[in-house]
């Protein structure tokens, strides 16, 4: 589906609901209190990254949300039909709040897992067991959901240094043929991630929105291939 297709679908499936405001039944609802973590649903960057997970998001899929402060699109995966999401941050204040929120739209830890990591300096990617709820514990790993397999889909809603310098620790959590998107960028700097990604995805779409801009694609080889 086109991104402009795409963008048109969310605005009219997706509505967030602060407290108790509203509820479309038509529409799919999140229950969101961001607090200070960065994903109240309102900047441009996050609006690409649930139209991308509305596109892919089939059903049954693993997802790895890559800093994930309030959570907000690690909740919607599972309302679109996600199995399993897991997110990760370096803000002790985000896990919280993305716990908090999980638990207001009725999502257990048995969908939804959170890690707080050491730092994005520090990131890297294990397959040594089956992954755990983590809580207010520093760790400089992402685990991934089982010895052998890793994520069906890879959102990372950051920045620009970040991205560029996490690229390999992000495609490395995703599966050989994954959907990895990268948001939190503006349309000037697309050509910056085309870049450096381009080794390691193919179709590379992007989307964008209001000066920022989401790029998307499927990984198309291991990082031993490049």
């Amino acid at each position: 589906m086109h991104c402009r297709m795409l963008l048109e679908l969310i605005r009219r499936v997706f509505s967030l609901v602060r407290s108790i405001v509203f509820w479309d039944a038509q529409a799919t609802n999140i229950i969101l209190n961001p607090g200070h973590a960065f994903g109240t649903g309102e900047h441009a960057s996050t609006k690409l990254c649930l139209s991308f997970l509305h596109g892919c998001i089939t059903g049954g899929e693993y997802i790895l949300d890559y800093g994930t402060g309030s959570g907000i699109l690690a909740i919607a995966a599972l309302k679109f039909g996600a199995s399993l999401a897991v997110g990760v941050d370096i803000d002790a204040e985000a896990i919280a709040s993305a716990y908090q929120n999980a638990a207001l739209n009725n999502i257990g830890p048995d969908r939804i897992q959170l890690q707080l990591i050491a730092s994005e300096n520090t990131l890297s990617s294990t397959g040594d067991g089956t992954s755990e709820v983590v809580k207010g514990e520093n760790t400089s790993e992402i685990q991934t959901v089982t010895d052998k397999d890793k994520y069906d889909v890879v959102i990372a809603n950051i920045l620009l240094n970040p991205l560029l310098d996490n690229a390999e620790k992000i495609i490395s959590c995703a599966k050989l043929g994954a959907i990895v998107a990268l948001s939190g960028i503006l349309s000037k700097q697309v050509h910056q991630i085309i870049k450096r990604y381009s080794p390691f995805l193919e179709g590379i779409e992007v989307c964008k929105m209001d000066d920022w801009a989401c790029v998307s694609g499927r990984k198309s080889r291991n990082l031993d291939a490049c």
